[in-house]
């Protein structure tokens, strides 16, 4: 079942405003899916930035597989409660805007700017300046890349 409604792919600029908000980019919300009720999970990611999962992802991806993570060691345990316990849901006013929690917009490192970016099922928020780090330091990973390329066939 296709429970997004379309896929989020592209990259966007875009600020926050002073209480937090970013505006969701319209195709973004379009691929949603009604099944969401215009509303995402967020949370920390993995790299220093925001993600956000529409929320029937979350509930079929992300909570499945945490629920079924054997946590009978601590540093699973610890992974699974550092994702959950920084999950905010939330929703999409009339203008397309969702209120970041501050405690997400501290983690990521974002002061103003941001760059959004679709990532198939689930949407990253970033700081400019920190994807750009990012960018940088595994740009020079050519063979890594190409070897992934490879190994999905693309």
């Amino acid at each position: 079942m296709d429970t997004t409604g379309g896929s989020f792919t592209g990259s966007y600029r875009y600020t926050l405003d002073s209480k937090g908000r970013v505006n969701i980019p319209s195709k973004m919300r379009k691929a949603l899916g009604p099944a969401n009720d215009s509303s995402f999970v967020a949370t920390r990611s993995d790299d220093s930035c925001i993600v956000l999962y529409p929320i029937q992802v979350w509930k079929e991806k992300v909570e499945e597989k945490l629920l079924n993570l054997n946590k009978g060691r601590a540093i699973k345990r610890h992974y699974t409660r550092n994702r959950l316990r920084h999950a905010k849901i939330l929703q999409y006013d009339a203008q397309g805007r969702v209120q970041l929690p501050a405690e997400l917009i501290e983690y990521a490192g974002i002061t103003k700017d941001i760059e959004i970016i679709g990532m198939i099922d689930n949407i990253e928020i970033w700081d400019p300046d920190q994807l750009q780090a990012i960018d940088s330091e595994l740009s020079d990973k050519q063979d890594e890349l190409e070897a992934i390329a490879e190994e999905i066939g693309i």
